[in-house]
């Protein structure tokens, strides 16, 4: 089985429209950047949903907070070390 990089995978064509002022942003970071339109929107496109991942991400551990402590219950490390040892 073949691991594709996003770089390395069949390109699909997508025809979508923009405000006026979008391709010229879209125009100008490609010429400031030195790539073109296509790899501008892809990094972009990219680094967002990456971060709305690790957003959710986050929620789910913030969920998770408690869950092993509250497993314990009142004990603490020392007091089960302890009751061990008897």
């Amino acid at each position: 089985m073949q691991n594709h990089t996003p770089e390395t995978q069949k390109s699909v064509r997508k025809n979508f429209t923009m405000a006026d002022e979008a391709v010229r942003d879209l125009d100008f970071l490609a010429e400031v950047l030195d790539k073109n339109r296509s790899q501008i929107i892809q990094e972009l496109i990219r680094k967002e949903a990456e971060t709305h991942r690790n957003e959710l991400r986050l929620a789910k551990l913030k969920q998770m907070k408690g869950w092993f402590s509250g497993a314990m219950g009142d004990q603490t490390i020392q007091s089960i070390k302890s009751e061990r040892n008897l």
